[in-house]
């Protein structure tokens, strides 16, 4: 991902604001992440640069089985293998 170097501040009521703050931990990103994905989803990227999809690729696996909690995900982690060739 090419390093952020504009801001853009965007003032919000505060009930809008609630609302953003209350989405973003709900789903476990920042405000900011939050805003940045749905400016992209609603003006698009550019014809030049990948999608958000095409950025994070290397990083999508799958899980096998359901996802454990707890304590038992400390150790499914220390064991797991990011390369889904084999």
């Amino acid at each position: 991902m090419k390093s952020l170097q504009a801001t853009l501040t965007v003032r919000l009521p505060p009930p809008a604001l609630r609302r953003l703050k209350a989405r973003a931990r709900a789903i476990g990103v920042t405000p900011s992440e939050l805003v940045r994905a749905a400016l992209e989803r609603e003006v698009g990227p550019l014809a030049d640069e990948p999608t958000a999809a095409e950025m994070t690729r290397e990083w999508i696996g799958v899980l096998r089985g359901p996802a454990p909690d707890g304590r038992d995900a400390r150790n499914v982690l220390e064991t797991w293998n990011p390369d889904r060739r084999g």
